[in-house]
């Protein structure tokens, strides 16, 4: 036989491993087929394996879903929250940087001096070295 009409040799799982998939199933979220390419299965494996202890364990698959979704209401509520105040912080950016273009304004009226360099202008090349100037 060649390598395309090889049947695949079946994999055994596992207690553990069964009880890892349905864990990682009910309470991350994780994909039946991600769990399938995980664990060397076949996605129809994996989905047998959640539905017996679905159908044998009904009060403990109940809680793991409802686990799950309030874990995801959770984290929707934090993103919210964190959405609302970099909002906040970009409603704020535009006065600051006026502030500061007002404050470079006064202090180069003030004390005569130029603050920001005009465009075009490059260093000298005293400047450009790093610190020592052989005068």
């Amino acid at each position: 036989m060649n390598n395309k009409t090889e049947k695949k040799k079946r994999k055994f799982l596992s207690d553990e491993e069964k009880m890892e998939i349905i864990k990682l199933h009910h309470l991350e979220g994780v994909s039946q087929c991600e769990l399938a390419r995980r664990y060397d299965t076949r996605q129809p494996v994996v989905s047998r394996i959640i539905s017996e202890f679905a159908a044998e364990n009904d009060k403990s698959a109940l809680l793991m879903k409802k686990h799950t979704t309030d874990s995801l209401s959770e984290e929707i509520n934090a993103l919210r929250n964190e959405v609302l105040e970099l909002k906040k912080k970009l409603y704020d950016e535009p006065m600051r940087a006026d502030f500061y273009d007002t404050m470079v304004d006064v202090a180069e009226e003030m004390f005569g001096i130029e603050i920001r360099k005009k465009a075009g202008t490059g260093q000298s090349k005293c400047e450009k070295s790093s610190g020592s100037r052989s005068e």
